[in-house]
């Protein structure tokens, strides 16, 4: 990690993007020590709270995941998380919250989470290490800065953002011919199953954005989206998905 230097002046929230999986909790990990050390940024990574950050047993730094074996951050979690920024530090000066992996927020937590980002107290800092973050809300990217490991695979996030625009396109002008062609060419590309349902959880940010201008519109759609989440957990194939949105359409 000595070859990326942190930031001597923290943000109070960072998207960490690309690179490995492995690179970013490594960076994020830096990065929660400086938050926590008394002598950082950079973070002196000998004191007894640098220590306790990288063993991860530091009180002030805290990892949100999916729970119980789910795929997802739930807005529950995500309340929880809002509640428990409002609790000043035990040890620390700053209080950290790493939402790993940050693509995992779906779209109602995401929302919640952008308000405490927003305007939660001074003392928390947020930290979003993620390998997609076009499937997080442009309103929330935009509050956090980003730092972006080498290798990130930029032509395959662009390539998901564009098939979620494109299916976004399709279900807001209600041609269901032309959804169902659009469809069956997804299919003969042999995506897999989490890969439609990835493409689903990036549609529905792209869809996000149209609700507060009109609920009537768009809420039917994004629960159109919506009602495939509690599939993740099950080995369900990419045809019989793809056929279902299409059909989701008859209902």
């Amino acid at each position: 990690m000595s070859a990326f230097a942190l930031p001597h002046v923290l943000s109070h929230a960072y998207i960490v993007a690309g690179g490995t999986a492995a690179g970013r909790t490594e960076l994020v990990t830096r990065l929660a020590q400086a938050y926590v050390c008394p002598v950082g940024p950079p973070p002196c990574l000998h004191c007894r709270h640098c220590e306790k950050a990288v063993g991860g047993i530091h009180p002030d730094v805290s990892v949100v995941s999916p729970a119980g074996g789910k795929r997802e951050i739930t807005v529950e979690q995500a309340r929880a998380l809002r509640a428990d920024s409002y609790i000043r530090p035990n040890e620390a000066g700053r209080k950290v919250y790493i939402i790993d992996p940050a693509d995992s927020l779906n779209v109602p937590a995401q929302n919640v989470l952008l308000k405490v980002v927003e305007e939660g107290p001074a003392y928390a800092a947020f930290l979003l290490p993620t390998a997609r973050p076009g499937a997080l809300l442009e309103t929330l990217r935009s509050r956090c800065e980003t730092l972006a490991l080498p290798g990130e695979a930029e032509e395959p996030e662009a390539a998901l953002a564009a098939r979620a625009a494109e299916l976004a396109r399709l279900l807001r002008e209600g041609d269901e011919a032309a959804l169902a062609a659009w469809c069956v060419e997804q299919e003969l590309a042999r995506p897999t199953g989490q890969e439609v349902l990835d493409l689903f959880q990036c549609t529905e940010t792209a869809l996000a954005a149209g609700l507060a201008k009109d609920p009537k519109r768009f809420a039917p759609l994004l629960e159109r989206l919506r009602s495939f989440r509690e599939l993740r957990p099950y080995n369900v194939g990419a045809g019989h998905l793809l056929g279902a949105l299409v059909a989701g359409g008859d209902r």
